[in-house]
């Protein structure tokens, strides 16, 4: 027994110091203790003046601010960060945004000072004035921004890229976007040009995309665009951008297309106004719509004003075009616009258009509402208390080569000019019921009970720039189609949304149904 305690306690002594290595004795492990948890980055405010700063200095105040976009584009940001312009300044050249915010800490890019906005100018020498690139979680407001250049070229002035993963908040507001020389082309290399683009690759997902109150114009060729490099995957259901709203944007000469919607679920475009769009030469930049969705689902549209969009080649107003699925258009005031108000287009279906005006529209298309006949099938939809005012000297169709899917009720149709009600295509033409026509011969309209008599609209012929100049269109104390207007959902199966309207054109409650867009 002793001589085991004496080897036994040898050996503790042997295996506790420094000859433990050496006889193969196994080293008892420390106990494991959680690692403290890692400091957050504390967010930092960086400003950059482009007269008075340094890039030698820290940027973190103001009298020790950076200089140069270089020096922006060295840093890799974080979560909480703000990077500040001073106002009145001007730099030439691109930046080149790093890092990612989280959620509640986005990453800011702004102004600071008093003046006017911080001018950030790509000259044509650069693709993109302002790249996000596979980051997220950034605000941009305040800016100015041009890539003015002699030469078409593939310009944008900013674009937000990711061609794979989930991106989240790209908040752009207050942003002035000019003079960008894109591509004219109708091809997708022009319409891939512009003033602010958003493209994805064949897995990308972006959510909480916010446009607001933002000028852009001129610009080469697209104000605003949604894409993928790879749309295969990108079905009904299945639309990778989600939470996309646009709204209160001035948007107005772009050479081809205001906006291009593009593969989102439930965007919403509203309280725009988009204005001298489609305006080069048709030669150069052919088709193109002011505000238009394709491969969508369930697009809203409503309380823009539109007007003056150029040419024949389209020139609408509005489009719900291939693959787009439950487009709503309501609200809306169109005028002026050459092409037309709106146009559907082949595969696009189920779109519900309501409570619109449309005045002196169409004088080059020819047509209010277009379903083009070399599409299959053709464009189907629900138009339903619209107030469509047509001028002397005007020879546009109501309802240009649509077929049965396509159906119209409770709408003015006030004719001035020499237009007819439809061209049919086939023999065949949309299903009208309920609508009231001034300035047709009556064995020209397709009604199955038409409405003949004036609606006595306020003023029709005082046709004015401005969402609130549209009294006018107002249904008078003593027209008798103030509560003529007939249910809808009762006769259509197809009628998705949850109500035919809570609200007339102007924001009255609908108590009772009217014949057009407004109440009395």
């Amino acid at each position: 027994m002793r001589r085991k305690s004496i080897i036994s306690i040898l050996m503790l002594v042997v295996c506790s110091g420094a000859l433990w290595p050496a006889i193969g004795c196994k080293k008892a492990e420390s106990p494991k203790t959680d690692q403290p948890p890692k400091e957050e980055t504390k967010p930092m405010t960086y400003y950059v003046d482009a007269d008075k700063g340094n890039d030698n200095n820290p940027g973190t105040g103001i009298n020790s601010a950076w200089k140069s976009l270089d020096k922006i584009n060295a840093m890799q940001f974080n979560p909480g960060d703000s990077i500040l312009l001073q106002s009145g300044d001007s730099w030439e050249g691109q930046l080149l945004l790093k890092g990612a915010g989280v959620d509640g800490k986005p990453i800011v890019l702004s102004n600071y000072g008093t003046g006017n906005k911080p001018h950030i100018k790509g000259e044509g020498k650069v693709d993109h004035v302002i790249l996000l690139e596979n980051v997220d979680h950034w605000t941009l407001n305040n800016l100015e921004i041009s890539n003015q250049a002699s030469q078409i070229g593939n310009r944008t002035g900013i674009m937000i890229r990711s061609l794979n993963g989930s991106k989240k908040h790209f908040h752009i507001t207050n942003m002035y976007i000019h003079d960008v020389m894109g591509d004219y082309s109708f091809e997708t290399k022009g319409k891939n040009t512009g003033g602010i683009g958003i493209i994805g690759g064949p897995s990308t997902r972006f959510d909480d995309i916010l446009i607001e109150n933002c000028e852009i114009g001129p610009v080469n060729r697209v104000g605003i665009f949604t894409n993928l490099t790879d749309a295969r995957n990108a079905t009904r259901g299945n639309r990778p951008i989600t939470n996309l709203v646009i709204r209160k944007n001035k948007i107005h000469h772009c050479a081809g297309d205001g906006a291009i919607i593009r593969y989102a679920y439930k965007p919403v475009i509203s309280h725009n106004v988009a204005y001298d769009n489609h305006n080069a030469d048709e030669n150069l930049v052919k088709h193109g719509v002011a505000l238009w969705c394709r491969s969508t689902d369930e697009a809203l549209f409503e309380y823009n004003e539109v007007y003056n969009t150029r040419g024949s080649m389209d020139g609408q107003a509005f489009d719900a075009d291939l693959d787009s699925y439950r487009t709503i258009v309501q609200y809306n005031y169109s005028h002026d616009n050459e092409g037309g108000f709106m146009l559907v287009y082949g595969t696009s279906s189920d779109a519900i258009v309501r409570y619109n005006i449309s005045a002196n529209d169409g004088l080059k298309g020819k047509h209010i509402f277009d379903f083009p006949v070399w599409e299959s099938p053709r464009g189907s939809g629900i138009f339903h208390n619209n107030t469509i005012v047509i001028p002397e000297g005007v020879e546009a169709v109501l309802a240009d080569e649509a077929l049965e899917t396509a159906r119209f009720y409770n709408n003015i149709f006030y004719n001035k000019g020499t237009g007819k009600t439809v061209i049919r295509s086939g023999g065949k033409t949309a299903n009208f019921h309920n609508n009231s026509f001034v300035g047709y011969q009556t064995v020209d309209i397709p009604d199955s009970a038409p409405l003949l008599s004036d609606p006595k609209l306020t003023s029709p012929d005082n046709v004015q720039t401005g969402y609130n100049s549209t009294n006018g269109f107002r249904l008078g104390t003593d027209s008798p189609y103030g509560d003529k207007g007939i249910a809808i959902k009762p006769l259509e199966n197809k009628y998705w949304l949850p109500n035919e309207g809570v609200n007339d054109f102007g924001d009255r409650p609908l108590n009772v149904k009217p014949i057009g867009a407004y109440l009395k």
